[in-house]
């Protein structure tokens, strides 16, 4: 018998700049980043308990988020959420800028004394993963992460620093949600779907390993069954029970391509009294069965 290819393991990373740990935004050209580690550290397997957005200025990189390579060019802005599985690109040649922030740099310090301000941690979830800007729009960006690198730099008050830094970060996203938003062109109806279909994905996230029908989130959301689902399509094109399936295969991926978790257990963490109903809805959904995509996906 052929022996049994090993799974990659998915290192984890955690939000630590070498200049500053008391900082919780950094900004640096790519070129920097990779002075950082061995190349080795760049073809694995990463996942991070902060944002990374990542400017392309030259050259391309097709890195991968949980199970989606990105094209990615010079013009273009891919935005990794905290506990997705990413990796680098570094086949080809490229030049570019990486911002990485925690979550709760989001947030002000005081908040109760900005009762106006906006919820950058609903509105960060608004936007897409990849996005391709304007000459001016990525020019503006470009300069806006370059200002925070110097920004960072200063030596006063730590701060002071920080809450310079957020400003920034937040004029920033914001920035990036009103490109967004124009692109669309979204009308009232849409922006209340969306606002909706948010909430509908935080509650996924917390019990899709419980609860796989549109009813529990309806109900828990204060709708019918079909309300939900034309929120879903109204956001996504799917209706709520695909959404709700390739959740559930996401992470059915994540498993079976990054532990050596069996396939049975998988199953059963994912909600599924027998192991064949398990492996049936993977096939469905996946076009292939969990063994198979086990077997492709993992690295010796």
């Amino acid at each position: 018998m052929a022996p049994t290819k090993k799974t990659q393991a998915i290192a984890s990373v955690s939000f630590s700049p070498p200049s500053d740990t008391s900082l919780g935004v950094e900004a640096m050209s790519i070129d920097d980043l990779r002075k950082r580690a061995t190349a080795e550290h760049f073809e694995k397997l990463q996942r991070a308990d902060f944002y990374r957005l990542i400017g392309v200025l030259e050259g391309s990189t097709n890195p991968m988020v949980d199970f989606s390579t990105y094209a990615a060019r010079a013009g273009d802005w891919l935005l990794v959420r905290p506990g997705q599985v990413f990796r680098y690109d570094f086949s080809h040649l490229w030049s570019g800028w990486l911002l990485v922030f925690r979550p709760d740099s989001l947030s002000p310090v005081e908040r109760s004394r900005l009762p106006e301000y906006f919820d950058l941690r609903r509105r960060i979830e608004d936007l897409a993963s990849l996005h391709s800007l304007r000459k001016d729009q990525h020019n503006w960006l470009s300069n806006s992460v370059q200002q925070m690198k110097f920004d960072a730099g200063f030596t006063d008050d730590v701060r002071l620093r920080n809450e310079l830094l957020r400003l920034s970060l937040a004029g920033l996203l914001l920035r990036l949600s009103l490109w967004q938003s124009s692109n669309l062109s979204l009308g009232t109806s849409h922006v209340s779907n969306h606002a909706n279909f948010r909430r509908f994905r935080q509650l996924l996230d917390a019990d899709f390993a419980t609860n796989h029908q549109v009813h529990h989130y309806a109900a828990a959301l204060g709708m019918s069954d079909k309300t939900l689902s034309r929120v879903c399509i109204s956001a996504t094109g799917t209706p709520a029970k695909a959404v709700i399936n390739q959740r559930l295969v996401l992470e059915a991926k994540r498993l079976l391509a990054h532990t050596g978790v069996a396939v049975q257990t998988i199953g059963r963490e994912l909600g599924f009294d027998e192991a064949s109903n398990f492996i049936k809805f993977f096939r469905k959904e996946a076009g292939i069965t969990p063994l198979a995509f086990r077997q492709k996906n993992s690295h010796s």
